[in-house]
């Protein structure tokens, strides 16, 4: 009898739609992944600008694994989208910490020594069976000197330190109204900790750093996260499919691309549908019979944005759907093509779809436009209604 142990990498779909692995499943980003590295080396912090879903955090943490050779350099991912407050952050920062540097020596032990007035406490958590570490402080004040404390600790320590927040914009929604100047405050004061800032609503980060008014403005490098090249995108998409004994004809990743607009994630999730599919021969109907599988999985979904919106917003989102790009809202073409009857009525209802971020508007585009965010959505619009 023979018995076959195979390595758990043989059943990954090369498709990531949730982590990153390494490099060897990763897509591009090499200028954006050389830009960060530099401003790294250079001590320079870093703001992305980008839609929703368009790789962000992969490329961090393909940043951060390319960082992990470096002698003297620690990594800190944050992200803090379920932060209530200032005591919520600070407590997210407080365990990060806890987790990167073991607790019984080095870093870890003289941490836990110089927390100690903030009376940490160690507890497991519920779901993963960690050790989470949080701080017994009540009072607001005493939180705005913690923070400046727990980063002027790392940078004095004998390494670099990089600390990723994602979905920063969440600390507008804090009650504390002085966060932004704490926070810009303490990080311009440090020599050997940088910091990169990135969110999924671009219309928050942009008031937080491109703002005059606001601490952070001008106090970062950006990077303009665009969608990755078809033409790189459509050779990644072969390799994969390829390698793993797929059959795929080119009209059948043209049609892939065109349907998710390469946005890094559509294009994702509906090639790991196809991969979960398991036909060994790719062609478009078999991307067309996935795809109309993937809206109907989601139709419930659809149905709740409907609800959540007017009949006057939701007739504003079809009908950007249905045309993909709408360079020019306001026009009387526009207006009259859908039956809108004014201007104005338009207004309103593209500033609330960007506001509930249900539409986005590319501003960097050489014509700028609007579109739908969900491309799955979109299709669904463009062929249901």
């Amino acid at each position: 009898m023979y018995s076959y142990i195979c390595s758990m990498e043989e059943y990954i779909n090369p498709f990531l739609i949730t982590a990153y692995i390494k490099p060897y499943y990763f897509c591009d980003r090499q200028i954006e992944t050389k830009t960060l590295l530099e401003n790294i080396k250079n001590n320079s912090n870093t703001t992305f600008f980008a839609q929703r879903r368009l790789g962000k955090t992969a490329l961090i943490q393909h940043v951060f694994n390319q960082l992990k050779t470096k002698q003297n350099t620690e990594c800190i991912y944050l992200d803090i989208y379920a932060t209530q407050n200032l005591k919520d952050f600070t407590n997210q920062l407080a365990n990060s910490i806890y987790t990167i540097f073991p607790p019984n020596k080095g870093i870890g032990k003289r941490f836990l020594e110089a927390i100690k007035l903030f009376r940490p406490v160690i507890s497991i958590d519920s779901l993963s069976g960690a050790p989470e570490l949080s701080l017994d402080i009540t009072q607001p004040k005493q939180f705005e000197k913690t923070i400046p404390q727990l980063l002027q600790f790392l940078d004095t320590q004998s390494i670099k330190t990089i600390i990723a927040i994602d979905e920063f914009q969440q600390i507008l929604n804090y009650p504390e109204k002085n966060v932004e100047a704490i926070l810009r405050t303490a990080i311009q004061q440090l020599k050997h900790v940088n910091f990169i800032f990135c969110g999924s609503n671009q219309h928050l980060m942009h008031e937080l750093f491109n703002n005059t008014k606001r601490p952070f403005y001008a106090s970062t490098k950006t990077i303009h996260l665009k969608k990755i090249d078809p033409k790189l995108y459509f050779n990644f998409i072969k390799l994969h499919f390829n390698t793993n004994k797929f059959k795929i004809t080119d009209d059948a990743i043209t049609l892939i691309l065109e349907l998710s607009c390469s946005h890094t994630y559509y294009t994702q999730y509906l090639c790991h549908q196809l991969f979960i599919y398991n036909t060994k021969t790719i062609n478009e109907q078999v991307v067309i019979f996935i795809l109309n599988k993937i809206i109907i999985e989601q139709e419930s979904v659809f149905f709740q944005y409907r609800n959540l919106l007017t009949p006057a917003q939701w007739q504003l989102l079809k009908a950007i759907g249905k045309e993909e790009k709408v360079e020019q809202p306001y026009s009387k073409h526009f207006i009259n093509s859908y039956n809108f009857g004014t201007s104005a009525i338009v207004k309103r209802g593209i500033e609330s779809l960007l506001q509930k971020e249900m539409i986005y508007y590319d501003i960097s585009a050489q014509k700028p436009y609007y579109e739908v965010y969900d491309k799955f959505l979109m299709r669904w619009l463009q062929r249901r209604h």
